[in-house]
């Protein structure tokens, strides 16, 4: 994994960046040739003037039928890359994918299984997130604002309007369990660490729950700051894992939605 944005991700491979995809919604009209000027701009002064409109052949045209798509190429001394710009009047986000690799190679087999399976949106209004070990399904409505993934500890934060929601994964369990249990853990690492939780499991292992609303519902609706608040932690023992869902926000949650995330979220 070389780079990971809110819309923009690049892989990597032994000799570095291998590929890159930029996403985001499209306000007003869509244009490919707009759209092709800006990834010159936006590229290196070497790649400034190198970057050309390229006609896909067949199998990407194929594999892109869903998609308003153009293409484009590049190359300099030492590497090429070529890359397609796609539209989708569905849900109007717009996407760039492009794939480096070394002048003297040319590989057709992974840029192909990659556009075979690309997709923007779903129908049934969710968003499916999975990288490195953990995957998850969260509301279409919720954007991802922010992500942490260091050693033993994954965090990303989605908001929607006055509601966000936090996802955390912990890892190795086995050492961060080794001198307390799950609620003292809880504890440590709640913003609400006074309240009493309530232990439960999940699927045979150990999981507690935190919550805290606050005394008269109208007034919360005056404050500035989150007056609802949620935790569910729960121990994958055989994942050796320990996987977290926070939810906070200014009126009641979503139950039926907070039931389905939980039970969606898993470490693969």
């Amino acid at each position: 994994m070389g780079q990971i944005g809110v819309r923009h991700l690049v892989l990597e491979d032994d000799s570095g960046p291998a590929m890159e995809v930029k996403w985001g919604p499209v306000k007003g009209k869509f244009s490919h040739q707009t759209h092709l000027k800006r990834l010159g701009t936006f590229q290196s002064r070497k790649l400034k003037n190198a970057v050309k409109e390229w006609f896909l052949p067949p199998e990407w045209e194929k594999a892109l039928t869903d998609f308003q798509a153009s293409g484009f190429s590049w190359q300099t001394e030492t590497k090429s890359g070529r890359g397609v710009i796609l539209y989708c009047p569905a849900c109007r986000n717009a996407a760039l994918i492009q794939f480096l690799q070394p002048k003297s190679t040319r590989s057709e087999k992974i840029p192909l299984g990659v556009l075979k399976t690309f997709q923007d949106h779903r129908e049934d209004d969710q968003i499916a997130w999975s990288v490195f070990d953990i995957r998850v399904m969260m509301p279409a409505n919720f954007k991802l604002v922010h992500h942490r993934f260091e050693p033993g500890n994954y965090e990303l934060a989605f908001e929607h309007g006055s509601q966000k929601i936090f996802l955390y994964r912990w890892a190795p369990a086995s050492v961060l369990l080794a001198e307390r249990d799950l609620t003292q853990f809880a504890r440590m690492i709640s913003d609400f660490s006074a309240e009493n939780p309530v232990s439960s499991d999940i699927d045979g292992g150990q999981a507690v729950e935190l919550s805290l609303s606050p005394r008269f519902i109208w007034l919360s609706r005056l404050k500035a700051s989150p007056s609802f608040h949620w935790m569910g932690l729960w121990h994958l023992e055989r994942k050796n894992r320990i996987l977290g869902v926070k939810m906070q926000g200014k009126r009641a949650f979503d139950t039926l939605m907070l039931d389905r995330i939980c039970a969606g979220y898993e470490s693969l």
